[in-house]
């Protein structure tokens, strides 16, 4: 969000987003404990003398007795995402536009400066509010450092190729909220079994295909979550039902109607797609790791009673429709 998109649109949307650069200096400065790294807006790199930065840098431009160099200049771009970096060597007006607004953001600052704008109690809480994401983010950054290595995804290849397969199953469900209600159109079904199609359209809370009898249609492994996946390949043919399976959805009754059988996919065709599988629980697995840590260790403990009473003093949540197990 603080990359600097100066190279297009109106004048005015230029130079308030040109003023971004500033907020960037003063988190700089907070977490540094000391003064902020620019003054007047301008990088230190910027304010040495004249004599000192023409040794280091070309001069690209000079304003308010200082001079933008051409190591500012690389300093600004290397912020900007391919894309953006690529537009501004499209035309020399895209790059002088990018070299006038950033310049425009340094006299705003100091402008902003003599108002003593960055002592405004406002402006101040907003930045802590900065600081404190951007640190979170730091953190959680650490925790989604993951390697796998070549040999772990053969591992998991030859362990798992039941889920390369390109086999497909048919299937229908009813969802529900409680386990209870799941047994009991279960054990109905069980004498039956014609009843599914009814007791879909009258108890299933997945009203995208209820009144179908909760037909879900052809799906291959994996395209389902894991614990609905497992259950409705683990049926052995069409017309039967599995027991009550529960997903984060809530709980499922399903019903195989088809099978579309296939072939298990080469190793080479399927590395990519398994590395990035695992990388992905990786992450997961640490995440979910370290913040179970930290509650631990920091004693959470959430009063759930006096929570339901704030929210039924606010109206209560509102719900959502609840989303097929894809």
């Amino acid at each position: 969000m603080f990359e600097n998109h100066l190279v297009s649109g109106s004048r005015r949307r230029l130079i308030q987003l040109a003023g971004m650069t500033a907020v960037l200096a003063l988190v700089a400065a907070a977490c540094e404990g000391g003064k902020p790294a620019v003054q007047g807006g301008t990088s230190t790199a910027a304010q040495k003398p004249a004599s000192e930065s023409a040794d280091k840098s070309a001069v690209l431009a000079t304003y308010d007795g200082k001079n933008f160099t051409l190591d500012k200049y690389k300093e600004s771009t290397g912020r900007l995402n391919a894309r953006a970096r690529k537009s501004l060597n499209e035309s020399v007006d895209r790059r002088r536009q990018f070299v006038e607004n950033d310049i425009l953001s340094d006299l705003i600052y100091a402008e902003g400066e003599k108002r003593g704008f960055e002592k405004d109690p406002e402006i101040r809480k907003r930045l802590d509010e900065l600081l404190r994401h951007l640190v979170v983010q730091r953190v959680m950054e650490e925790q989604q450092n993951a390697t796998v290595t070549d040999p772990d995804v053969r591992a998991y290849y030859d362990a798992h190729p039941q889920e390369f397969s390109t086999e497909r199953a048919k299937a229908s469900h009813i969802l529900v909220d409680n386990e209870q209600l799941a047994k009991e159109i279960y054990d109905k079904l069980q004498a039956d079994p014609s009843q599914f199609t009814a007791l879909a359209a009258e108890h299933s809370k997945d009203l995208s295909n209820a009144k179908r009898g909760g037909d879900l249609g052809l799906f291959g492994r994996g395209r389902m979550v894991k614990e609905f996946d497992e259950a409705a390949f683990a049926l052995t043919k069409d017309g039967e039902i599995s027991k009550p399976v529960q997903t984060r959805f809530g709980w499922h009754v399903i019903m195989r109607t088809g099978r579309e059988e296939g072939t298990v996919q080469p190793f080479d065709q399927v590395k990519n797609q398994i590395k990035v599988k695992m990388v992905s629980d990786l992450r997961r697995e640490k995440t979910t790791s370290f913040l179970d840590e930290l509650k631990k260790k920091s004693g959470l403990k959430i009063n759930d009673d006096e929570l339901a009473k704030a929210m039924a003093a606010e109206g209560g949540a509102e719900e959502e429709a609840p989303p097929s197990p894809h």
